[in-house]
């Protein structure tokens, strides 16, 4: 999640969407972690009854509430007498901490804590989760091997998993055909039965679309290749930068793909003139502008990196649009297609009560049955893999689910929150000119890289059989 929809304001400033983390999060965070070992003491006896479960949700959608509520509706029905409630936590999207670390040390932890699965590897790093490994290995179910390898990787810390996947996301290039048409481009030419295009096809093409008054603003824009979803880490991850390096267990922020997201930034905001590009989205994506006027609906942005998140969206607030979606550019013709994914997953908060029953209602909603009912009503992606081609439970997502096969998601490192922030300033100072790509990319390195040693040795996660 987390994920930025093509309706919300640019550059960061979600990730998010792009779901990450603020930087006053992380004062929070180191502030309050220092107390928690103290706090914890004694956290086991909570004040729930025996047959009551408090469930908090980053996932505060309208929509993912409902469909939340079906499965909690379902588990109840399947054990008569267990009442659970839910309770929207923070943004569906950034996630504070500062809510749940009082909590703990207050010994007044919930039973679940549904997060943005990015922070788990960070958030366990400081003690805030139960470890659910010894749990899993008594059920000898093996359980890691149903999900998604990638959402597995991401739930867990130095080899345990901490949280159970529930539902992921994936990224691909949407393009509005009635904008390409009125350009005069077939559409069929970003029809994915062509293979992903390249980063300068979908420059190029953009250019095509792209509108100006006399005065030279801006009035429709092709593709705007830092917009949206379209950040940091999806270019890093298409020019497959490396983010961290076993052997030596330090970040590699200034590695060769890192350097490239960044100079092709550098060479963008150049190309495209930055501030008339912000000036443009200002105009058509002002604060608080009603989603049925999102630039993309309206046809004044022609291509947008984003996610499956928005097929609802368009079903809901654009039904008449014409679109169709692609895969992610990928440097050079004929590159095998990739893409990147986040998503949520369910926690057993530090010190919660009545753990036996927690446990079985956190794999009832992140099971099978559970994922099901959930997918289907919020229209999602499960990541319980034996339901992912299910038509049935996934719907009309187009060729979303289909890309799962090829997904991989941000490393999950314990600093993750770190680089993220770090990445944003050096995209920001790019961009605005106001650094080179190599010099913003060792601040953030200088930033980043020095809080990774606490957490040395330190490996990322492999797919056991």
């Amino acid at each position: 999640m987390s994920e930025k929809t093509l309706n919300e304001k640019t550059p960061r400033g979600r990730a998010d969407m792009r779901s990450r983390p603020h930087r006053i999060r992380r004062v929070v965070l180191a502030v309050l972690a220092t107390l928690l070992v103290a706090g914890t003491a004694g956290a086991c006896s909570g004040n729930s009854s025996d047959r009551k479960l408090l469930v908090w949700t980053q996932l505060g959608g309208e929509r993912e509430l409902k469909a939340q509520n079906l499965v909690i509706d379902a588990f109840e029905k399947a054990n008569p007498g267990v009442k659970v409630q839910i309770v929207p936590k923070s943004g569906q999207f950034t996630g504070d901490s500062a809510a749940l670390i009082a909590a703990v040390r207050g010994n007044t932890p919930p039973n679940v804590y549904i997060i943005d699965r990015f922070t788990t590897a960070q958030a366990a790093s400081v003690g805030l989760f139960e470890d659910l490994q010894p749990r899993i290995d008594k059920d000898g179910e093996n359980l890691r091997s149903k999900y998604l390898p990638y959402a597995a990787d991401e739930a867990t810390y130095k080899g345990d998993m901490y949280a159970l996947p529930f539902d992921t996301d994936v990224r691909g290039l949407m393009y509005n055909k009635t904008v390409l048409r009125d350009a005069g481009i077939d559409p069929e030419v970003l029809d994915p039965k062509n293979g992903p295009p390249t980063i300068d096809e979908v420059v190029a093409l953009g250019k095509k679309m792209d509108k100006k008054d006399k005065r030279g603003n801006y009035t429709r824009m092709g593709f705007i290749p830092w917009d949206g979803q379209a950040f940091h880490a999806t270019w890093a991850i298409i020019n497959r930068a490396q983010w961290f390096d076993d052997k030596t267990c330090e970040l590699t922020l200034n590695s060769p793909g890192w350097t490239k997201a960044m100079q092709d930034f550098a060479d963008w905001a150049k190309e495209f003139n930055y501030t008339r590009v912000q000036t443009f989205l200002a105009t058509y994506r002002p604060p608080n502008q009603p989603p049925t006027q999102s630039p993309f609906y309206t046809g004044h942005i022609g291509m947008a990196v984003d996610g499956n998140w928005s097929v609802g969206s368009i079903n809901e607030y654009a039904p008449k649009l014409d679109y169709g979606v692609t895969y992610l550019p990928v440097p050079k013709k004929g590159d095998k297609p990739l893409t990147w994914a986040g998503g949520f997953a369910l926690t057993m908060p530090k010190g919660a009560p009545n753990q036996d029953l927690t446990w079985k209602f956190m794999k009832f909603m992140a099971g099978e049955q559970g994922q099901r009912i959930y997918a289907k009503s919020a229209s999602k992606i499960p990541t319980w893999q034996s339901l992912v081609n299910d038509k049935s439970v996934t719907g009309d997502q187009g060729i979303f689910p289909s890309m799962v096969k090829f997904t991989t998601s941000r490393p999950p490192l314990p600093v993750g929150a770190q680089i993220s922030d770090s990445m944003d300033a050096a995209q920001q100072a790019v961009l605005l000119g106001d650094s080179t790509p190599a010099e913003a990319l060792d601040i953030a390195q200088k930033r980043a890289g020095p809080q990774m040693k606490q957490f040395c040795p330190f490996k990322l996660p492999t797919h056991p059989e």
